[in-house]
């Protein structure tokens, strides 16, 4: 004979199923979790950010009447009670059709897969899909794909990319369209334009490695760097290497530095070993702009029976994925989170409340790893 028995367990309003089979004297258990199946309703987001119906209501509908922080922690709530609004159901449903471009150079790099997943954890829950546009880092393309965005009657547009040229600020006064650039920084415009940057002090983060270099006893420090053309990542980063140094009463040498056109493994790889032909004497530390650039550069060393960290230190900045993959693990930098997508989002949505919004070029915080590959002299 067998024995059936149905088990319904309440947790936070949602419900499990267990079912239990009685056979043979072997209890066989099977747990079913239908968590999703149960749909948050509008009640209890109210409840759990403390606020009235109308006052949700009015934020998924982008009402000016709602301040900032009432906003905050509408999102918050919506964010994790996994809300999702009715969106056919809404009277304004015409007016927007919820829709956000998003540029990235390369897709396939999981800083940005970082960002991605912080814009989305907030305006998914009002409604909002992301239309993802991949560039390459390449201005003609960029400008493509802002034109494709426009006639998708995208709302805004949260974008990466190695600089920002006049020709972006031009497009922007030209469709009024806002624009919230992550990981750079905004260059001076003239023209009043619907604009923000979400991105780290990095020339004061790669200053802080230069410090924490020369505190674990590193005096000949090499760099290398991407092009000095992209404003943050470049130019920025190179700027704080020089003002480290300065600090630090270190001296300068060129042949320690060294400029790639790119930031892939393979710029590292070039850029290590136009080091170690031009250098009489080795760096005990090698700074270098990215991960991937550090990667390069270890790959280098390891072709040339050269140890890390044995012979030469090495840090990178990003703390992407190989960071903690490669052995030695990498000192790097982690910035560029899921944190940095959420405030790139916060920021678009202040601009659909409020069409006065003036924006801001907003900072990150940012935090130095130590790991594996730096060796205390």
């Amino acid at each position: 004979m067998i024995m059936q028995v149905c088990v319904f367990l309440h947790f936070s309003c949602k419900y499990d199923i267990v079912f239990i089979d009685f056979q043979r004297n072997i209890f066989i258990f099977i747990i079913i979790f239908i968590k999703g199946a149960y749909m948050v309703t509008i009640n209890e987001v109210a409840k759990a950010a403390g606020v009235s119906i109308s006052t949700i209501s009015r934020v998924i509908n982008q009402s000016n009447s709602v301040s900032l922080a009432t906003k905050t922690k509408v999102m918050e709530a919506i964010r994790e009670l996994g809300y999702t609004p009715n969106i056919s159901a809404k009277k304004d449903n015409k007016k927007s059709n919820k829709l956000i471009g998003v540029l990235f150079p390369d897709i396939s790099n999981n800083v940005f897969g970082r960002i991605l997943q912080g814009v989305n954890s907030v305006v998914t829950p009002l409604g909002y899909n992301t239309v993802i546009c991949e560039t390459n880092g390449e201005l003609e393309k960029e400008i493509h794909f802002l034109d494709v965005l426009k006639n998708k009657q995208v709302e805004g547009i949260i974008m990466a990319n190695v600089h920002i040229p006049e020709e972006h600020m031009l497009w922007i006064h030209r469709n009024n369209k806002p624009i919230i650039y992550v990981c750079q920084d905004i260059p001076d415009f003239g023209l009043k334009i619907p604009i923000s940057s979400v991105n780290m002090d990095n020339q004061q983060a790669i200053c802080d490695m230069v410090h924490f270099l020369y505190n674990m006893g590193h005096k000949n420090i090499a760099f290398i760097g991407g092009p000095l053309h992209d404003l943050s990542a470049g130019k920025k980063r190179y700027d704080g290497y020089m003002k480290g140094l300065r600090e630090c009463s270190l001296n300068t040498s060129q042949d320690l530095i060294s400029f790639q056109e790119s930031f892939t493994i393979a710029d590292g790889y070039a850029g290590m070993n136009q080091i170690y032909e031009k250098s009489s004497v080795l760096p005990t530390a090698v700074l270098c702009a990215c991960d991937n650039i550090a990667v390069g550069a270890i790959d280098f060393m390891y072709d040339n029976n050269i140890q890390v960290p044995e012979h030469i230190s090495v840090t990178g900045v990003d703390d992407c994925n190989l960071a903690t993959a490669i052995r030695p693990s990498l000192t790097t930098i982690r910035h560029a989170t899921f944190d940095t997508g959420v405030k790139a989002a916060q920021l678009l949505l202040e601009y659909f409340a409020s069409e006065s919004f003036k924006g801001s070029a907003f900072k990150m915080p940012y935090q130095l790893l130590r790991r594996q590959s730096v060796k205390h002299l």
